[in-house]
């Protein structure tokens, strides 16, 4: 894990100013200058400075510090918990702090409530478990005979159907949606998803299932998988949940009077499972980063930085914060960006408005990267804005075996890849209208 730094001062060092002299003039020969600039100078904003042209002022050591307050110091950040306040309020800091002007926007959601889960093994031999229900599950109590269902495929599921049973099937391949969706239509009363790396885990559907999910330990997932090979198992479940009104609330940043042409967006909160580091303390921690660099020369005009609550629980903060534009008196934002997941994972993966995944992709290469354009139904905060007619695009890396577990946590993330998130946002800049 890389040591902990101060976080970074708005106040200009004469390292930076030296920095940006030398892109101004497109080379820099070693010289010193005459005199240090004194604490009171100010730097004026270079026209010919692109976003993409400061890529080289971007740390992703900077940027892990940041992330280490949010997921270690701070920790767990579910939607509408006191934790999820705290990373707003360091969020808006940071930002004031870089000279923005910045308004912290509440809102009130109904937001999924999970009760106590109850799974047992009844027959042969009494086993308790300790499971929990997927959020969106529906709510149910069944006793049933447990059947081995592979990776919840349609061919995984037994020859001769579910009817009445339980499902046991392994986390991996599938979205938990389409797990669940292939088990009822099966015939399943319930299911069971295990994880497939060590630990428990905190899963999510699309929508409101119409069978009982839970989600249990690879441990525990592995040792009914153990017990069904000798012989057969009934078992008892019990998903209770329900919905409550809790209060979030989203970061905005904007430059002093300026309109938001375009947004760079990530959400701050977290499952309550673990202190999500990579989901999404990166994405929120990048885009404090961009928003110290391009406070260096000026801020750039028209990029507005937003941190959405609550998009852990159904993209809240994000719909609340696109619903609120019709009411203001200002242009809406012509394009978005969505940092998600950036600091672990196997490749740079885009996915939006075909037309920006696109121009990013053909500028990646200058990077040294090579991002895969997907298409994808991945739920985030990008999703708010292309509903609303407004291009936007996706920033993620994938695939992250601690989502949404106990161990997503700092020491897993690359501060390099944070790093180069925050470098093909700056050229995601370059190339959407935000003049």
């Amino acid at each position: 894990m890389p040591a902990r730094l101060t976080p970074p001062l708005p106040h200009f060092s004469f390292l930076w100013v030296l920095l940006l002299g030398c892109l101004a003039l497109a080379a820099c020969h070693g010289t010193e200058p005459s005199a240090q600039p004194s604490s009171t100078a100010t730097l004026a904003p270079t026209p010919t400075a692109t976003p993409a042209a400061l890529a080289s002022l971007i740390s992703g050591e900077q940027a892990y510090q940041h992330l280490l307050v949010l997921s270690e110091d701070i920790g767990s950040r579910p939607a509408g918990s006191d934790a999820e306040r705290q990373a707003a309020q360091y969020i808006s800091q940071q930002l004031t702090t870089y000279g923005y002007q910045t308004e912290v926007q509440e809102f009130t959601s109904r937001y999924y409530v999970e009760e106590p889960s109850v799974l047992e093994v009844v027959l042969p031999t009494p086993l308790s478990l300790d499971p929990s229900a997927l959020r969106l599950s529906a709510s149910g109590e069944v006793t049933a005979e447990l059947v081995s269902a592979g990776l919840g495929r349609p061919q995984d599921f037994p020859p001769e159907g579910s009817k009445g049973r339980i499902a046991l099937i392994e986390r991996g391949e599938l979205s938990f949606a389409d797990k669940v969706t292939n088990a009822a239509a099966n015939g399943a009363a319930a299911v069971i998803i295990y994880n497939n790396v060590e630990g428990p885990f905190q899963g999510e559907l699309q929508k409101e299932s119409p069978i009982p999910a839970l989600s249990l330990s690879q441990a525990e997932g592995r040792q009914l998988q153990a017990l069904l090979a000798e012989g057969p198992l009934t078992v008892h479940l019990l998903a209770k949940s329900g919905q409550e009104t809790k209060t979030s609330q989203n970061v905005i940043a904007r430059p002093p009077q300026d309109d938001c042409r375009v947004i760079v967006g990530a959400h701050y909160d977290s499952v309550a499972a673990g202190p999500g580091a990579n989901d999404n303390a990166s994405g929120s921690a990048t885009l404090l980063e961009i928003a110290r660099v391009l406070d260096l020369r000026g801020q750039e005009e028209g990029v507005c930085f937003v941190a959405f609550g609550a998009e852990e629980t159904g993209l809240f903060g994000s719909r609340h914060f696109v619903a609120s534009l019709a009411s203001q008196d200002q242009p809406s934002p012509q394009a978005m960006v969505n940092l998600d997941m950036v600091g672990v994972g196997n490749e740079w993966q885009l996915m939006g408005s075909p037309s920006l995944v696109e121009k990013i992709d053909q500028g990646a290469a200058a990077l040294g990267l090579d991002p895969v354009p997907i298409e994808s139904s991945l739920e985030s905060d990008h999703i708010s804005f292309t509903d609303a007619g407004i291009p936007a695009i996706l920033i993620y890396r994938f695939e992250d075996p601690h989502q949404h577990t106990e161990y997503d946590r700092a020491e897993f993330v690359q501060p390099q890849l944070l790093e180069e998130a925050a470098k093909l946002t700056l050229l995601a800049l370059d190339e959407l209208p935000s003049h």
